[in-house]
């Protein structure tokens, strides 16, 4: 146990310093530095440009500074096993953005989420299917690259791969265009949502549903629209119920892409293999019990809010901008040249009816506040 600490901590330690470079170090007892997020708000120019037009904030730089670390200068290989938490950290701060939400809240943005999210998933994995079998995937590869764009991007791809016995290749190609799609989506979803007039609502609703990947909807969020500690940001309360609603189906989508492989090779064993509980998100109990807190007012009043949630509020922001900081760390511009040919060919139209629709209802059905 020691021996495993000690071999991550060289890797957090990096990521962290990679998030006070983006976010600022005074919360952490370093003042002098503002972050370059606030160097870049104080000059005209920049803010201009990098601020208002681009929606560059501290999520983006993040991500941003570990690809280019990855990319450019290298990751050491005694940083990698620790860089390779940064999904705990993202979970971690998940389960406290619980504390944003009231359980009337949870219900009735739940309800509206649970019916756009299971038309979208069901009418994505449909069309992504349909597409690879036109194409000539195979029916492995098609279904882990389905899994990838209806549900939630690569974590979907790993735990669909075992149950439908894809090929290594066949998860390399997937996990490579799923993160290249989710990047220009990263980027541009923002932007896009400011020219459209978006209010933060609706751009909550448009990212959880329409970005492939969790980090990639927590990111734009955060970019759109990434609040204070008094008031929270709107977006990323209600991106991240669509994008919880979206993990919560992965067990089930997981066991129906196992039924369709078996059917397609005669092969009754894909649906037996599935592990279906080893695919359900219990992170989201630790969400689901801090939105209980909050209701019954054991964290303190939500308006104005408490000590405790401001605190709440801060940490899981920093939780984030580690987390995502790993995630760019992780994102290799090499690795992301596999996705090629038919993979990139099908999981490209698909993500793009998938935003595009998603958009769409947006625009014709949501309302700008919740």
């Amino acid at each position: 146990m020691c021996l495993l600490v000690l071999q991550i901590i060289p890797g957090i330690i990096a990521m962290v310093a990679v998030a006070v470079l983006a976010r600022g170090g005074a919360d952490l007892g370093f003042p002098q530095w503002p972050g370059l997020e606030a160097l870049f708000a104080a000059h005209p120019v920049t803010n201009k440009i990098l601020i208002d037009a681009l929606h560059l904030n501290y999520v983006l730089i993040s991500i941003l500074t570990g690809m280019l670390l990855r990319n450019v200068i290298g990751i050491p290989g005694i940083l990698m096993s620790g860089i390779r938490t940064s999904r705990l950290f993202i979970k971690i701060g998940v389960i406290l953005l619980g504390s944003l939400y009231s359980i009337m809240d949870l219900a009735n943005l739940g309800i509206k989420a649970f019916l756009i999210i299971s038309v979208f998933m069901t009418l994505t994995l449909i069309l992504t299917l349909y597409m690879g079998q036109r194409v000539g995937l195979s029916p492995a590869s098609t279904s882990v690259l389905a899994a990838g764009t209806a549900v939630c991007g690569v974590s979907a791809i790993i735990a669909t791969a075992p149950a439908v016995r894809a090929r290594i290749s066949d998860v390399a190609y997937s996990i490579a265009t799923i993160l290249s799609v989710g990047l220009i989506f990263l980027f541009a979803f923002p932007g896009i949502g400011s020219l459209l007039g978006l209010s933060p609502h609706q751009f909550g609703v448009w990212a959880g549903t329409g970005i492939l990947n969790s980090g990639q909807v927590l990111a734009a969020a955060l970019a759109f629209d990434h609040g204070t500690a008094e008031q929270a940001s709107v977006s990323l309360k209600t991106g991240e119920i669509f994008n919880l609603t979206r993990i919560l189906f992965l067990p089930f989508v997981v066991l129906a892409l196992a039924v369709y492989n078996s059917r397609l090779t005669e092969d009754d064993d894909y649906s037996i293999h599935t592990g279906f509980w080893s695919k359900f998100p219990f992170f989201i109990i630790g969400f689901i019990v801090v939105v209980i807190m909050t209701s019954f007012g054991l964290l303190g009043d939500t308006s104005p809010p408490s000590p405790e949630l401001r605190f709440i509020r801060n940490l899981y922001n920093w939780f984030f901008a580690i987390g995502l900081a790993g995630l760019g760390m992780q994102i290799s511009f090499d690795e992301l040249r596999k996705a090629g040919g038919k993979p990139l060919l099908v999981g490209t139209l698909a993500a793009t009816v998938k935003a595009l629709g998603a958009l769409i209802v947006v625009l014709l059905f949501i309302s700008e506040k919740p």
